[in-house]
């Protein structure tokens, strides 16, 4: 088997490999513009593998991202997947071979640290493991859109039915409003949620971006997105952004004011934009994940696997996996940092 990794691609022709392989938006040319434009440090990297006789077995979307200090540049190559490479039948010998020869390219760069992400990459950690990468366990939670809607509806758990029902006798709407309406709104709310988020002990998602244009746009524009809005008395108190691709639509991004909690706006938002897709052809809805610890009551994101799980879809055991290429590198890197500031 070989390793091709180019810097640009043609969109269509990427993105039908990347379907025969199996893969997921996260695996997308529209992803990689998204990413690009999120972050300026970040160079997208297009992984085929293929076998001896030039037949593709994978397809793997990384970035390589770079200081912009000049002192730290050369020192501080990290290469990161968001998902791990889709490879043909889901082959975990093919995968094993292809996370290699990624490392290997990583080691050519000078790359100081490679990360294998997670998103939509469920029963990875053996592998991770057997090439020797430190992983960390997380939780994804998916549904079954081939279900029939009375089979998706009785099987969330009790009370979450009983707040849809509850949501919906309320003056409330859900709508997809054009981008230059909803995407200030998604930012907007994700800032409220974000600081909730981090009162409890958690991660700050605060949108940080400052350019002229919010890189949501590109997903949207690139037909792989969609921005839903609840409306709560004509105000906009929930918004979610879902990515669809290849059959699996992903809870991307999502943001709530503490009235739409109390109104329930984000469930009934949930529930109608997967019954949405599902009679728009869709097989699964991944809700996103949490840590793998979020189970214990502890957790600062138990509150989040509640909710998740409470839709009684499948719980789906994920992993990344990160290995320190360059340690010398990596150590100076860090203690420059701490000096100058990150």
């Amino acid at each position: 088997m070989k390793l091709t990794a180019y810097d640009t691609v043609t969109s269509a022709e990427w993105d039908t490999q990347v379907e025969e392989m199996g893969g997921t938006v996260f695996h997308t040319s529209a992803w990689a513009d998204y990413i690009a434009a999120s972050n300026p440090n970040a160079t997208p990297i297009f992984y085929t593998l293929l076998s001896d006789d030039g037949e593709p077995l994978g397809a793997a979307l990384g970035f390589r991202y770079r200081s912009p200090r000049r002192l730290l540049s050369g020192l501080s190559g990290r290469l990161a997947l968001d998902a791990m490479p889709a490879v043909k039948k889901d082959d975990p010998d093919t995968l094993k071979e292809f996370v290699s020869l990624i490392e290997d390219d990583a080691r050519a760069h000078h790359d100081a640290v490679i990360v294998l992400g997670s998103f939509a990459s469920p029963n990875r950690a053996d592998t991770l493991k057997a090439c020797g990468y430190e992983v960390t366990p997380r939780l994804e939670f998916a549904l079954d859109l081939m279900r029939t809607e009375d089979d998706l509806w009785t099987s969330m758990e009790h009370k979450r039915r009983k707040n849809i029902k509850k949501a919906g006798r309320k003056s409330m709407t859900i709508e997809e409003p054009p981008p230059a309406e909803a995407v200030p709104h998604l930012r907007h709310l994700q800032g409220e949620s974000s600081r909730r988020i981090v009162a409890r002990g958690g991660s700050d998602i605060t949108y940080q971006g400052s350019g002229p244009r919010d890189p949501v746009e590109i997903l949207l524009e690139a037909g792989v997105a969609r921005l839903v809005c609840a409306c709560v008395d004509g105000q906009v108190e929930s918004a979610g952004l879902f990515t669809a691709f290849n059959g699996l639509v992903y809870h991307t991004l999502s943001g709530h004011s503490r009235a739409g909690l109390k109104a329930q706006a984000p469930t009934l938002l949930l529930w109608k934009t997967l019954t949405r897709y599902k009679t728009e052809g869709m097989t699964r809805l991944n809700l996103g994940g949490c840590s793998a610890d979020a189970v214990n009551e502890n957790s600062p994101e138990h509150g989040v696997y509640r909710y998740k799980r409470d839709w009684g879809g499948d719980v789906l055991k994920c992993a990344s996996g990160r290995k320190v290429l360059r340690p010398l590198a990596h150590r100076l890197v860090n203690t420059a940092r701490a000096v100058l500031g990150r």
